[in-house]
């Protein structure tokens, strides 16, 4: 990703790159991890400039978060199926939290 420091609105330039770059059809692993690593090289340089750290976290962010296998964050993967709960345990399950949320 080759980021232009003189465009009139560089986080929507950067964000733009990111998601083209996300979206072409032939894209191979061993390609995305070389853009990745030219990518994350442009984003330190912009670090020169104090104002540009939201842009470069929130851009390091989204490369990560497209580009990662990697759940989005601790609790995606927690919790029980609902398929597989019984009925009696999902009647009381509604209970609780209807108890819990409703008015009386």
């Amino acid at each position: 990703m080759k980021i232009c420091k003189d465009k009139d609105d560089l986080e929507l330039d950067c964000y733009l790159k990111i998601l083209d770059y996300f979206q072409e059809d032939k894209i191979n692993k061993e390609n995305t991890e070389i853009w990745k690593s030219r990518s994350f090289i442009e984003l330190m340089k912009l670090l020169e400039e104090k104002k540009n750290r939201d842009l470069v976290t929130n851009a390091i962010i989204l490369i990560l978060s497209l580009f990662d296998d990697i759940p989005p964050d601790t609790y995606n993967n927690r919790g029980v199926d609902i398929k597989r709960i019984s009925l009696e345990d999902k009647k009381s399950l509604i209970a609780g939290l209807e108890e819990e949320f409703l008015p009386n």
